[in-house]
């Protein structure tokens, strides 16, 4: 019985593994480096950073309005769990016309805006929309308005740089909906 019982525990710790612990605001020390993550860890938002842009955030810029829903996601990629900010969206024109609404997509569609790295206060985020391969894609940008007691904050779009195939985009590079300019956003 005693053996039974050395047995069972040896097999318990071999199936227990450590998980390690990272804060979002720690991934930006392992990008551009040699360091990975460890197998089976978890980018975790210990310290609530990401709590602050959760909501829903609403903005005006030239003839569209827009409506960013932001809520935290954990994701795992590549056996690495990790909290994310994921942003689905409402953007109307002045006659409340919908050009695009991403609201009722699931957290894993791809056309939802998904959580990159925390810089500082500064949230990067990767967004393609439905034209994506004629260059509706990019990086954006969130931050804080400072002085706004966390009920401003500032967003915008750095598209990618991209070579666009006259044979799959014939009319072009597609119009940015996500302004590349940087707006100024409401929490509602």
């Amino acid at each position: 019985m005693k053996n039974i019982v050395i047995i069972l525990l040896i097999l318990f710790n071999l199936q227990c593994k450590a998980q390690t612990i990272i804060p979002v605001e720690k991934v930006i020390d392992y990008m551009g480096s040699s360091i990975s993550f460890p197998a089976g860890s978890y980018i975790k938002d210990v310290n609530h950073k990401l709590d602050v842009f959760t909501g829903t955030w609403k903005g005006v810029h030239g003839d569209k309005i827009y409506s960013f829903t932001i809520s935290k996601f954990t994701d795992i990629r590549s056996n690495v769990k990790e909290d994310i900010l994921i942003i689905r969206y409402l953007i109307t024109n002045t006659n409340g016309y919908i050009l695009e609404d991403t609201r009722s997509l699931p957290d894993l569609n791809p056309y939802l805006i998904q959580g990159y790295y925390l810089e500082q206060t500064t949230y990067a985020l990767t967004y393609s929309g439905k034209n994506a391969k004629c260059g509706q894609t990019g990086t954006i940008f969130i931050d804080w308005l400072k002085g706004s007691n966390n009920t401003k904050m500032t967003l915008f779009l750095e598209p990618e740089q991209m070579i666009i195939s006259s044979r799959e985009c014939p009319n072009g590079r597609a119009e940015q909906i996500i302004p590349h300019e940087q707006i100024i956003l409401s929490k509602e």
